[in-house]
């Protein structure tokens, strides 16, 4: 972990490589947190995965009905893109970029998403980028709320409207990695609620949260937003988790 004032020098001079500390060969895209190796390492190319949850499968598995991970579970939204699987060096990284005091790392890390990922992406175009929100008393102890920060940067490149407040969080319910996969979809429900209905009507929309591990508060997400008459529901997120490690 990094001290407070190493903190506070890559924030104001960004000339050190987030994830390896480097100073060479150092790339500044907008405030990119990452040298040329390190951004090798956290979007590795994707071998076979499901596209209906973005699990890595077997080079001949089919997915059309879903895989392993996801064949019996209800899922509501349409489809997963994800930056890579919740391991190694983007594991690390985006475990450093939660908890960092700026906001750089996770910026630099959809960046990355909306050029590695761009083909997914625009397989279908969307009308609204939409985040995952926190609870008011979450927002207290964090210093930002990544999905936000994430969907703010694919947003922009992708040149669709973010509605960061049309979403909201309606209880305080248990992280998600504190309650066992059985129990994921039933802690989310009821946990969402959308604040301005008309603005869903016959929309395309695209929900982003910073991590994948059932699917459980995506799927709510979007069960409220189809309900309110959204078109569609697809998902991105940086990383795709296997298991309830995250």
């Amino acid at each position: 972990m990094k001290s407070g004032l190493l903190q506070l020098a890559d924030l104001l001079f960004a000339s050190r490589c987030a994830l390896c500390g480097t100073t060479d060969h150092l790339t500044v895209d907008g405030g990119n947190a990452y040298c040329p190796n390190c951004l090798e390492q956290l979007a590795p190319a994707p071998v076979n995965r499901c596209g209906r949850c973005a699990a890595e499968i077997g080079l001949y598995a089919s997915s059309v009905q879903g895989c392993v991970h996801c064949r019996r579970r209800k899922l509501r939204f349409d489809g997963v893109v994800c930056l890579g699987m919740y391991e190694g060096a983007l594991r690390k990284a985006l475990l450093a970029a939660k908890w960092s005091f700026s906001a750089v790392r996770m910026r630099s890390l959809g960046a990355l998403m909306s050029i590695e990922r761009a083909t997914e992406l625009s397989e279908q175009p969307f009308d609204r980028i939409v985040p995952v929100p926190q609870h008011w008393r979450q927002r207290l102890v964090r210093n930002f709320n990544p999905a936000w920060i994430v969907a703010n940067e694919l947003a922009s490149r992708l040149n669709t409207n973010c509605n960061v407040h049309l979403l909201k969080r309606t209880s305080r319910t248990r992280p998600q990695k504190r309650v066992s996969v059985t129990q994921r979809f039933e802690n989310q429900d009821g946990a969402f609620a959308v604040t301005h209905p008309p603005a869903v009507q016959g929309q395309r929309i695209l929900i982003v949260d910073d991590v994948l591990t059932t699917g459980a508060t995506c799927s709510e997400a979007a069960k409220v937003l189809k309900a309110a008459g959204a078109k569609s529901c697809s998902v991105a997120v940086l990383a795709r988790v296997l298991d309830h490690s995250a």
